[in-house]
């Protein structure tokens, strides 16, 4: 098992990471406390589910949470947009993200067999 910082959903959760703290400057100051550290939380939370699934025999929980925490942040960089804290092409940006993590925590999850029932 190599380790979890080589692999591609990382460096891409990674760089979500960045982009969302950099995004997270443009929302009005009495929303940055809730919504900025939320979406930042929520991509912290996703490396560190990459890191669990990629140390543990029964990957599925982990990378299930994971595609439900990706879910959350295209919400908010939905609500964002919408509210025009970022822009159209800020929010493309960050749903093809979003949408690559998803597509390689969905492929992970189809490759690791389920831990037998106990």
């Amino acid at each position: 098992m190599g380790m979890h910082t080589e692999l591609s959903i990382y460096k891409v959760s990674l760089g979500l990471l960045q982009m969302a703290t950099n995004l997270t400057r443009n929302i009005p100051r009495d929303l940055k406390q809730s919504l900025g550290k939320r979406v930042i939380d929520e991509c912290i939370d996703v490396l560190l589910l990459i890191a669990r699934a990629n140390s543990t025999r029964d990957k599925q929980p982990h990378l299930v949470l994971l595609v439900e925490k990706v879910q959350v942040v295209e919400f908010l960089m939905r609500l964002f947009k919408e509210s025009r804290f970022i822009s159209i092409t800020q929010h493309a940006t960050a749903i093809e993200v979003t949408t690559s993590i998803g597509k390689q925590a969905n492929a992970w999850k189809r490759s690791t067999p389920t831990a037998p029932a106990t």
